[in-house]
């Protein structure tokens, strides 16, 4: 890499999953794939970056937390864009817990995929940075499009909880509870669909060997569920809370507790006390009933995420939410041209690549087929836009040709019509022409009237 700015971090290759170490070459001239679809040299040029991390160019910062930074990648053989999260293991040495379970975010992901939910691409890992590829989602954070709108609208906010409510439910199934579900957790993909990231808190104690016994106080107080911040057991319930309080905060733009000062002790108090802050009158009294069951205080009397799904102003009762999103993919989902470009052109090998993404192991492998499927179906989809957009303008000129033609030929007919026409020549009145002569000016001088005779000749 030849940025200025730029330096290349050793990935060490037997911690990295399979990202690091030989990488097969890219695309040649003959690509099965359209030209398109080959990063051009000018994008890896343009593109802004410190360093490069194996095939990744790490670029501007997209979000920050205690321990981690999120920053705009570059793909360089497909010249996709992802997110990365760049994880400072010298800051994570200092608390016990975030250095115990590094890597619990990584395996997590590897057993999700929900299309609510982000997708893990890619784990590199260097001696000073712990990395996680994932798809960018180019919508942004929710939290900037409530800042700007001030609240949500009720029927987007149904569009977004209902999102948000069908990835918890597969987290639970899966046996994962996430524990820091809030609004700068959400963001927008291109179709504005949520996406669930950060699962840094998530647990699932029992299925990886993890021994976090469901009592850990995490994730954001304002979201947390009262038995968390009690520091009491808690179970999945504890995501509907926050399913709730969510909910709350699209509807209003604010958080539905807060106390002033800021006290742990008394915005507990206030959750169990049931004093929620006012909600807009304009709501439906369905969305207020489910916001009450949502950020019910007793565990034993909140929902659980399935009976949650079933309430009416979710509108999730149809066949097409009844049937569990599967968490590996189907061999007959996988796109042959893409599989045939990576094994003919990029030199992978098959059962590699198969592999990689039927078990959803994070890796380049699987990170080169998602982008590059992405990638095809995005130009897919442009060239059909275009396409009918060029179609439309063919018509219309069609059209407008047709209609110029029309008015040319009833001009012409009008023409010729006119042309047929003979406009007799300018005449005298007849009552003016006749008796002209001295007899009759003499008569009207001597005021006589005309004669019967002239009445006759009249």
């Amino acid at each position: 890499c030849t940025h200025a700015l730029c330096s290349q971090d050793v990935v060490q290759p037997a911690r990295c999953g399979g990202a690091g170490g030989t990488t097969p070459n890219g695309a040649g001239n003959d690509s099965i794939l359209p030209a398109s679809c080959s990063p051009a040299a000018e994008m890896l040029k343009n593109f802004y970056h410190t360093k490069r991390v194996g095939n990744y160019l790490i670029g501007r910062k997209l979000g920050e937390g205690s321990f981690a930074k999120v920053r705009e990648g570059l793909h360089a053989l497909t010249g996709e864009k992802v997110a990365v999260k760049v994880i400072d293991k010298r800051k994570a040495k200092k608390d016990s817990y975030v250095t115990k379970n590094l890597r619990r975010e990584g395996h997590i992901q590897q057993m999700i995929r929900h299309p609510n939910i982000t997708q893990l691409l890619d784990i590199l890992e260097t001696d000073n940075s712990y990395y996680l590829v994932m798809e960018l989602c180019p919508g942004g954070n929710l939290m900037n499009r409530i800042y700007d709108k001030k609240r949500l609208e009720e029927r987007e906010t149904q569009k977004y909880i209902r999102q948000l409510v069908l990835a918890v439910e597969h987290l639970h199934r899966a046996g994962v509870v996430h524990r820091d579900l809030k609004i700068e957790n959400l963001l927008l993909d291109e179709q504005d669909n949520i996406k669930l990231i950060d699962f840094g808190l998530s647990n699932c104690a029992g299925i990886l060997g993890y021994s976090d016994p469901f009592s850990t106080q995490c994730g954001s107080p304002a979201y947390a569920a009262p038995e968390l911040l009690a520091r009491k057991k808690y179970g999945p319930k504890v995501d509907v809370w926050s399913i709730g309080v969510n909910m709350y905060a699209m509807l209003t733009g604010n958080l539905p507790f807060t106390v002033e000062p800021f006290s742990l002790r008394a915005l507990h108090q206030k959750m169990v006390d049931k004093e929620m802050n006012p909600l807009p009158p304009s709501l439906s009294s369905a969305a207020i009933c489910l916001l009450k069951k949502l950020l019910e205080p007793d565990p034993n009397k909140r929902p659980n995420i399935h009976q949650v799904m079933a309430d009416s102003w979710l509108q999730l009762a149809n066949k097409n939410t009844g049937a569990p999103y599967l968490n590996r993919i189907h061999i007959e989902e996988i796109n042959h041209t893409v599989l045939l470009h990576m094994t003919e052109k990029m030199t992978y090998k098959h059962s590699e690549v198969l592999s990689a993404v039927l078990t959803n192991r994070a890796c380049h492998t699987l990170a080169v087929y998602f982008l590059l499927n992405k990638k095809m179906k995005r130009l897919s989809k442009e060239y059909r836009v275009r396409a009918s957009l060029l179609t439309l303008e063919m018509q219309f000129q069609e059209k407008k040709k047709g209609e110029k033609q029309k008015s040319e030929f009833y001009q012409t007919q009008w023409r010729k019509h006119v042309d047929k026409l003979t406009i007799p020549p300018k005449q005298t009145p007849i009552y003016l022409a006749v008796a002209k002569g001295p007899s009759k000016e003499k008569k009207h001088r001597t005021g006589e009237g005309p004669s019967q005779a002239d009445w006759a000749d009249l």
